[in-house]
């Protein structure tokens, strides 16, 4: 019986079984770096256009002057110049005199006199067509110009006109007649008997005639 219980207690203070060892964790999948933004250059400025290459002065009708070298002409796409292009077809304008109605260029050109009229002499409307309404007053100019050979004849262009010096100046003028335009600040009543604003019109005659003793340009001689 002794041997029985030696042999059991000996069977129990054995060596143990080592624990079972816990699996490793499985490492989290290692996402791939996402792919740098594509930056895209910006496309290239578009070559400057430079259509013209004369030397010109002019003068204003308030006594200023001004000289420089025009890299390029534009004309208004318009009669206001609301948009520019520098189209070589619309690089030319028509004249009259001599007996003659042709069109030139500008390397034709070797004098324009702007002649400016009585400052009462202003045609004054306004356009429907927009909302607010559209207000414009004009003064009919008279353009004499002088061609190289010597001639001389009536300009007949009514597009506003823009000379670029080489430090980027820009001197605008008509040939035919100038204005002043200004829109609206309110939606016109029609339930009035006279819904025309005639307190800008006197604002736009207001200012033609600042400008007929100002910026307008008088002369334009090309060399």
């Amino acid at each position: 019986m002794t041997s029985i219980l030696i042999a059991l207690t000996l069977t129990g203070c054995g060596p143990k079984e080592a624990p079972p060892t816990p699996a490793a964790e499985a490492a989290p999948p290692v996402e791939a770096p996402a792919p740098a933004p594509v930056v895209e250059e910006p496309p290239p400025p578009p070559p400057e256009i430079k259509n013209a290459d004369f030397t010109v002065s002019l003068s204003t009708a308030g006594g200023g002057s001004v000289n420089g070298h025009v890299k390029r002409i534009e004309r208004g796409e318009n009669t206001y110049g609301e948009g520019w292009t520098t189209e070589e077809k619309a690089m030319s304008f028509y004249v009259e005199g001599n007996g003659e109605y042709k069109k030139i260029t500008w390397s034709d050109v070797k004098r324009i006199s702007i002649s400016i009229p009585d400052s009462k002499d202003f045609d004054c409307l306004y356009s429907s067509e927009y909302s607010p309404w559209m207000y414009e007053c004009s003064v009919k100019l008279k353009s004499t110009v002088t061609t190289k050979d010597g001639k001389s004849y009536v300009a007949d262009s009514g597009h506003k006109w823009k000379f670029v010096t080489d430090d980027d100046v820009e001197h605008t003028f008509w040939l035919k007649k100038h204005y002043a335009r200004q829109q609206d600040d309110k939606v016109v009543d029609l339930n009035v008997a006279n819904p025309e604003n005639y307190a800008l019109y006197g604002e736009l005659q207001a200012q033609l005639r600042n400008e007929m003793k100002g910026d307008l340009v008088k002369t334009i001689s090309i060399q």
